[in-house]
């Protein structure tokens, strides 16, 4: 049986077209595009919560108003009606955060990959 992980943005458009069958989405709630389609939690994996995520970060040294700058500007072109309407139709959810919000969430995702990561005893070559 081939199968295979991958994006509800770029699947999704394949699932529609008939060229692949959704069994499952990976976060903790059904996709806006893929609304038939359950949760991995509700299909019998308890507690599954593995979503993608892209992030915009600058090198460590980046003074503080330079990054507030940064942000506040991606903020806004994050709220663009357009921006919105094509990013709600690729099933893209935004994860608006303030730069010290992103530490918090990065660390945290950090913790979380490291935990599964030990769990399933893999090395590095």
């Amino acid at each position: 049986v081939q199968m295979m992980f991958d994006a509800i943005t770029t699947m999704a458009p394949l699932a529609q077209a008939g060229r692949v069958r959704p069994i499952a989405t990976s976060g903790k709630t059904r996709s806006s595009i893929a609304p038939g389609v359950p949760t991995l939690d509700e299909a019998g994996l308890p507690g599954y919560d593995a979503v993608i995520w892209l992030g915009i970060m600058a090198p460590t040294a980046t003074p503080k108003p330079v990054v507030d700058i940064l942000n506040s500007e991606i903020q806004k072109i994050a709220s663009l009606p357009d921006v919105k309407e094509v990013w709600a139709k690729q099933g893209a959810v935004p994860m608006r955060m303030t730069p010290t919000e992103f530490g918090k969430f990065l660390e945290q995702d950090i913790q979380k990959w490291a935990k599964v990561v030990k769990f399933s005893g893999a090395k590095v070559d």
